[in-house]
């Protein structure tokens, strides 16, 4: 059962998320990819409900893992991406277009680091994982042992750099 100290930070991390999110997308409709462990989809799901909280109305959808993407990864990366899922929310119109939507990629890490690992906050973007084809704008990191923090936001994303 994880403590109280971790449910809080895990909390205040969303807040702050969706918080960014829908500050950076105030008239336009959202697409949110979500690419995380199995163990965590959870994640996707306390998201979705932060940004309903704050007027958005979304919905998730879950994408299956595509193991013969997987198979193309070098042997160092492939045992972390088969357990990765991506989770898709949405909301208001998403057009064929999408001119209008403001897309965001979302990383979740919650893998104990390995000696052979560096802490993620020393990572590059595209050595973490994320939505294929894309770099994630957010990283949130389960590694903690007091709870998830996050250690990369976009500048777009940020406070004070809203369009």
């Amino acid at each position: 059962m994880p403590e109280l100290s971790a449910i809080a930070r895990e909390r205040a991390a969303l807040a702050t998320i969706a918080d960014a999110i829908v500050a950076a997308s105030v008239g336009k409709g959202l697409r949110i990819a979500v690419a995380c462990p199995t163990s965590h989809l959870a994640v996707a799901d306390y998201l979705a409900q932060a940004l309903h909280a704050r007027g958005r109305a979304c919905r998730c959808l879950t994408v299956t893992p595509n193991p013969a993407a997987a198979d193309d990864m070098p042997p160092n990366r492939q045992d972390g991406k088969r357990d990765l899922t991506i989770v898709v929310i949405t909301s208001g119109l998403v057009t064929e277009t999408d001119r209008g939507v403001q897309r965001v990629n979302i990383s979740v890490t919650s893998a104990v680091p390995t000696a052979r690992d560096r802490d993620v906050s020393h990572q590059r973007s595209d050595e973490v994982d994320s939505p294929p084809g894309s770099t994630p704008d957010i990283i949130l990191d389960y590694r903690e042992p007091h709870g998830p923090k996050i250690r990369y936001m976009a500048p777009f994303l940020s406070a004070g750099n809203q369009q």
